[in-house]
């Protein structure tokens, strides 16, 4: 419960609210409490400032269901100390394994995703001003060290902003060391649980918690922590210069389609210094709304010298294909799976096309062949026509040219981006391809001088009569 008496910490987290701005009398704050020593702290904390600031608190916790009777444990030990302090709680209990695997993430990222939607929705339930975690300096010393071995260039190096934009996240411990925090729950008798996770070493950054930054402060010739904060803060201040720079830049590499694509000229982006590429591509997985990563923006930037038609999966809601000379950003479409039998004489449509096939016609004299209209040699059709989307392996003869080539080779010449592909409708007669329609005849199908009789093939967009 929360005492009258004035801890140093007590007072120090008050002065840093009202130098950060971070917490504004009045407002509706989320607490995210797991049940650790820092969110317990932080926790009380607050409640000791609430009445003084007119806060409304509201207390979240996530049940990750990762360590069994541990979690629940975990949950029912915030619940206690919510009712102790008064203070309105909210909880979810989540499938991270799931989450992990629908996703293809590991289970740190699928935790952490899943926990900010949870804070997210919780924020937004109660009409909360923002979301307090329990972050503080020691935790980004060592995301710090943790982005400069995985080579995140100048924004990893900011370390864990006091706001995470785009949200509502503030992190209003950052100012106070982790032996700070353990120092006020001893002294103020703050009980909190220790979650077992925290002891595997096998995770990077447990592993330089445990191993690597001890034996650095070992020397005891430099303070690790706050040497590694001061970095954060110079870092920062270039962030800010850096993000000017490719907001200024970005009008001329960033282009939009009319569906609402996004694409990055490949030219533009890599006449640009490392940095400002970097920059670029995360300001635009920032406009998308996807995680901006420092290992996929690099997977991003390895894909500019990668073939036309590679690809990298970012996640299920977002892709990004190299196409000639850009960089496509896409939501992944449900591919269509087309496979219809056809008849003579009759006419097809769905909702993007309309294919007509006419019955045998005499042979004019002339064709008048376009790319919405063919015409083939009614004798060389098979009994069995089949319209249908592109498969992996498909080739053809292409009018004119009397040889093999592979699908995928065409849709390159004819500069059809990949994730296209199996939205284009393929005529079939017998296992053989007619016509790649609104494209390419085969050969085979050409009508000759011995052509007696003709089909016309027509094929064009759905029009809608309203």
């Amino acid at each position: 419960m929360a005492k009258q008496t004035h801890h140093p910490l007590e007072a120090a987290f008050a002065d840093n609210l009202h130098a950060t701005g971070l917490v504004r009398h009045g407002g509706t704050i989320v607490l995210a409490v797991s049940g650790g020593v820092d969110s317990m702290v932080m926790a009380e904390l607050f409640a000791r400032l609430r009445a003084e600031w007119h806060l409304d608190l509201v207390i979240a916790h996530v049940n990750h269901q990762l360590r069994g009777e541990e979690s629940m444990g975990d949950e029912a030990f915030v619940r206690n100390h919510a009712e102790q302090w008064g203070i309105p709680f909210h909880c979810e209990r989540v499938d991270t394994h799931l989450h992990a695997a629908t996703n293809r993430l590991s289970k740190q990222e699928a935790a952490r995703e899943l926990r900010y939607q949870v804070f997210e929705r919780i924020r937004t339930k109660v009409n909360g001003t923002s979301v307090a975690t329990a972050h503080q300096a020691d935790d980004n010393a060592e995301t710090i060290l943790l982005n400069a071995l995985r080579g995140t260039g100048i924004r990893g190096l900011v370390g864990i902003p006091l706001r995470r934009e785009p949200g509502h996240i503030i992190r209003p411990l950052l100012f106070a060391r982790r032996s700070e925090l353990d120092k006020f729950a001893h002294d103020e008798g703050v009980t909190f649980r220790n979650d077992s996770s925290n002891d595997l070493t096998e995770y990077r950054r447990n592993y330089l918690r445990h191993n690597v930054i001890p034996a650095i402060e070992a020397s005891k010739e430099f303070d690790f922590v706050a040497s590694l904060n001061r970095l954060s803060r110079a870092m920062r201040q270039l962030d800010g210069l850096l993000t000017t720079e490719v907001l200024h830049l970005l009008p001329t590499i960033l282009v939009r389609g009319e569906d609402g694509s996004s694409s990055l000229n490949i030219p533009h982006l890599k006449s640009k210094p490392e940095y400002l590429q970097e920059g670029i591509v995360l300001e635009v997985l920032r406009r998308l709304g996807a995680e901006a990563e420092s290992h996929k923006v690099h997977q991003i930037l390895d894909l500019c010298d990668l073939t036309t038609g590679s690809q990298i999966h970012l996640s299920k809601n977002l892709h990004v294909f190299r196409n000639r000379d850009r960089l496509d950003f896409v939501a992944p479409q449900s591919e269509p799976s087309l496979h219809q039998e056809v008849l003579l004489g009759e006419s097809y449509a769905t909702d993007e096309f309309r294919l007509t096939l006419s019955k045998p016609l005499p042979r004019p004299q002339t064709l008048g062949s376009t790319r919405s209209v063919e015409f083939v040699d009614a004798a060389r059709l098979g009994n069995r026509l089949v319209l249908r989307s592109w498969h992996e392996g498909d080739w053809f003869m292409p009018l004119g040219l009397g040889s093999k080539k592979k699908l995928s080779d065409f849709f390159v010449d004819e500069k059809i981006p990949l994730r296209l592909k199996h939205r284009i409708p393929i005529l079939e007669s017998n296992g053989d391809i007619v016509w790649i329609c609104g494209r390419r005849l085969d050969d085979r199908f050409k009508v000759t001088e011995t052509t007696k009789s003709v089909v016309r093939l027509e094929y064009g967009p759905t029009v809608f009569y309203h």
